[in-house]
């Protein structure tokens, strides 16, 4: 994974820079506190899959696989850690910069309707000579306990520096940790999940068409000779008045805009949608306004369109759960 690489070999070019620094050898622990919202994903099935070390590497840039204590065969990661077992997480940049941390289960508490799930991983030796005494806790709670649907996320990590690398590395464990519960966990979930509902996946079909189409316009206007706006009746990009090139530029910029919405599924979703065919709609009617037809009608091909994927969200609304 490309992101993956990026985030090891920062972690490379740290230790790099941590080893020509002269520190105090007294270490504060460091804390780190990170907090999602899933809505399309109950709680216990989001407990059962942070349970599951097998699942981490598919989430955590930084991690690479994670493997029984000693190579033994005795524990299952696909499923659930009980307390008191232990799971090794390789991350790193293996074999070139290898790292590892075992951890091991303190307490599993599955969440209920009436109280919240917790999962506590702890590692008294940490990585040696960069870290030690490793906290990893995650808190899972319904969004709404009258119909535990969604889940609110909360991820608490801390750990005692025992090099600068611990403490320079802290800003790129913020960030592999939001990416981690806000983009590719839910990421993650939405694709696996087997009961995910028809909506949720043309939710997401839409918003990667949609991406898609914002990157192609966007290189069709600054590269390709602009050739669907010539074609729409419009004059090429340059030529365009400047709340005509920004609303040409608005118009790419929805298509990943819509793509990230699409990944948190339900409404947020649903306003992706909404956005990119609003600004289609209201842009197809500006160059109708100022400069005709054209070839093809643009207005009323966006109306079209985005009709047809209207009535798609309709079907798609009203079909059983596969």
């Amino acid at each position: 994974m490309k992101m993956r690489s990026t985030v090891t070999l920062t972690i490379v070019a740290l230790a790099t820079t941590a080893s020509r620094l002269s520190l105090s050898s007294a270490y504060s622990p460091i804390s780190l506190s990170t907090k999602s919202k899933l809505s399309q994903t109950p709680p216990i099935e989001l407990y059962q899959f942070l349970a599951s070390p097998a699942n981490w590497p598919k989430i955590v840039a930084s991690s690479s696989s994670v493997e029984s204590p000693d190579n033994t065969k005795t524990v299952d990661l696909s499923r659930p850690l009980r307390q008191g077992q232990s799971v090794n997480e390789i991350f790193g940049l293996p074999p070139l910069f290898p790292l590892s941390v075992t951890w091991q289960c303190v307490k599993s508490v599955p969440p209920t309707n009436t109280k919240k799930g917790r999962l506590e991983f702890y590692s008294v030796n940490g990585v040696p000579g960069i870290a030690t005494r490793c906290k990893m806790n995650f808190d899972i709670d319904a969004v709404n306990r009258n119909n535990n649907e969604g889940s609110n996320l909360s991820l608490e990590m801390e750990y005692e520096p025992q090099s600068p690398l611990a403490v320079l590395a802290t800003p790129i464990l913020t960030v592999d940790n939001a990416l981690a519960l806000k983009v590719l966990l839910p990421s993650v979930l939405l694709e696996s999940s087997d009961t995910t509902v028809p909506l949720d996946k043309f939710r997401s079909l839409m918003g990667s068409l949609y991406g898609v189409a914002g990157l192609a316009h966007a290189y069709d206007l600054l590269f390709g000779g602009s050739q669907l706006l010539v074609a729409a009746g419009a004059p090429p990009f340059e030529s365009l008045p400047l709340q005509g090139q920004a609303l040409a530029i608005l118009w790419c910029l929805v298509g990943p805009l819509s793509f990230i919405k699409s990944r948190f599924g339900g409404n947020i979703a649903d306003l992706g949608l909404i956005l990119y065919g609003g600004v289609e709609i209201g842009g197809a009617f500006a160059i109708r306004s100022g400069y005709g037809a054209g070839e093809l009608d643009p207005f009323v091909n966006a109306i079209v369109v985005q009709g047809i994927v209207g009535l798609a969200w309709l079907y798609s609304s009203t079909k059983k759960t596969e």
